[in-house]
């Protein structure tokens, strides 16, 4: 089971290499003039009523959606989108995301462009000019004003742009997990539900017993995603990326307090081993072991898929947990008692290509595919449907289901209602109380941030910064000016190449001396 999972994970973030373009540059300058009437009519299909778009084209068309989804369900929603539209054929294809991006371009040089891609790297689809612009049609769109705070406080697809490039197509939101059992266990109260950055720290602390009366070592952390992620959204509200950028530039001085607070806790023997480690096969006698196994962990930084995926499946019944979600803290107070906080959040994003024929049908699709009410309405028919599964036999809500990006309350209904079947009162209220909690999210950097990989190819990651940090040979701080400006250096370049006269050229003359300064100042 640990191993399905580690796969998964993988296969949601792995970023590939880039490689040339096939594309063509005077396409990428393209915008689609096409807008959203938003004049619907109702039409009954099963239990849903549906609002089909009454502007789109009656002739016989077909489009392509080239995607990294869950195939079974990309495939259920094809066919209902089909049904909406008869004239319209949709051809679904799915590739592994692994082939994903090598395989992209290759249907680009061969003339075969999908109409309609998802992409988790910004810089591939950026820098291969595959997107159109499609801010006419998201402007017009009355249901794009319906979603998550930060897609337009943030400019979430517009990577700071006058444009819009991508649409959030599935949402993982940030989440912390705590197993009250090991709480109980340990005589520790659990953390109120608005709770803040130090009061988890120090429950990390006070939940790890080396010498505990049953011989195994509890500890108060087990993790996939390394704090020093979380912590720059957390510590201040005006970060919209990761490395403390803030629309314009970064700061890795707030990064870097994450960063060695995470290297803290790992060298003080308060975050549990990881699998295939002598550590691991020490304290859980596995080497292959997971600390989300042993019942001896207190809170967990694993992604939002991992309870569904993972601790709400029979396979885990046998283990003595009672996992439940808790929203990631921010640092300050006065942000825990707000009425909702940004909190990093996984989200693979899909745009119109810049060769499509019929950008407002191909709209229409990618927002049933992604965050449009009628295509959830649909995700989640098919979710309660448990005889409907994958290849290996797994119902669809098990195989990474995201979360809604809308507000519309009868989906969230819905969703809510699916997603807690069989709980008691008690662990609904949990679910609850997180989900209205976690919809202001800021995305990894890679999806969102021009030049973000760049940066970690050619400088974060060459130089090793957390390994140099986790094993104490460096403190995070000491590199923190540097990083800053390598960071700035590759994002303007970014900036300039993608989106500057030689690009889709739609950076203001402003904008354009704004980055070239910017390159100037931190090369």
């Amino acid at each position: 089971m640990r191993k399905r999972l580690a796969l998964i994970i993988l296969a949601l973030t792995l970023v590939l290499t880039l490689t040339a373009c096939g594309g063509s540059k005077e396409k990428s300058k393209g915008t689609s003039s096409d807008t959203v009437s938003g004049e619907t009519e109702d039409v009954q299909i099963g239990d849903i009523t549906y609002k089909k778009a009454t502007d789109l084209t009656d002739e016989e068309i077909t489009l392509t959606y080239f995607h990294f989804d869950q195939d079974e369900t990309v495939k259920y929603l094809a066919d209902r989108f089909m049904e909406l539209y008869p004239n319209i054929t949709v051809n679904a294809v799915y590739e592994n995301v692994a082939t994903y991006n090598d395989t992209l371009l290759t249907l680009v040089s061969n003339n075969e462009t999908p109409d309609v891609i998802m992409y988790s790297d910004a810089d591939f689809a950026l820098s291969n000019f595959l997107l159109s612009d499609i801010s006419n049609l998201w402007d017009s769109d009355p249901e794009t004003q319906n979603l998550a705070k930060t897609v337009n406080s943030a400019g979430l697809g517009t990577y700071q742009t006058s444009g819009r490039f991508g649409v959030p197509v599935k949402f993982f939101p940030g989440i912390m997990y705590i197993d009250l059992n090991v709480l109980e266990e340990l005589n520790i109260p659990a953390p109120s539900r608005d709770w803040t950055w130090n009061e988890m720290i120090q429950l990390i602390k006070d939940a790890t017993v080396l010498d505990s009366r049953d011989g195994m070592a509890y500890y108060g952390m087990g993790y996939y995603n390394r704090l020093d992620s979380y912590y720059g959204i957390a510590a201040r509200q005006d970060i919209i990326g990761e490395f403390g950028f803030d629309g314009k530039g970064f700061d890795l001085g707030v990064w870097a307090v994450g960063e060695q607070e995470f290297a803290d806790l790992k060298q003080g023997g308060y975050i549990a081993p990881v699998p295939e480690t002598q550590e691991m096969e020490d304290w859980y006698g596995d080497w292959e072991g997971w600390a989300g196994s042993s019942g001896h962990v207190a809170l967990f930084t694993e992604a939002f898929w991992t309870y569904q995926g993972t601790w709400a499946t029979e396979a885990f019944e046998q283990y003595n947990l009672d996992i439940v979600p808790y929203v990631i803290p921010p640092v300050q107070e006065e942000d825990a008692k707000a009425e909702g906080h940004n909190s990093i959040a996984t989200i693979d994003f899909g745009g119109i290509t810049t060769s499509c024929e019929y950008p407002r049908e191909a709209y229409e699709l990618l927002k049933f595919m992604s965050f449009g009410v009628d295509g959830w309405k649909t995700r989640i028919e098919v979710y309660n449907d448990e005889s409907i599964t994958n290849q290996s036999g797994l119902a669809l809500k098990y195989d990474v289901m995201p979360a809604p990006i809308t507000l519309n309350e009868e989906v969230w209904d819905g969703y809510i209602d699916m997603y807690t079947e069989g709980m008691d009162e008690e662990h609904k209220g949990y679910w609850k109380e997180y989900f209205a909690s976690c919809m202001q999210p800021i995305p990894f950097g890679w999806t969102s941030i021009a030049g973000y990989w760049n940066f970690c190819d050619e400088y974060f990651n060459k130089i090793g910064i957390h390994d140099l940090v986790d094993s104490g040979q460096a403190k995070a701080a000491d590199y923190a000016t540097e990083a800053t400006e390598k960071a700035n250096f590759y994002h303007a370049t970014a900036m300039l190449d993608y989106f500057g006269p030689n690009g889709y050229d739609i950076l203001s003359e402003e904008e354009v001396a704004m980055y070239e300064q910017m390159v100037e100042d931190n090369q």
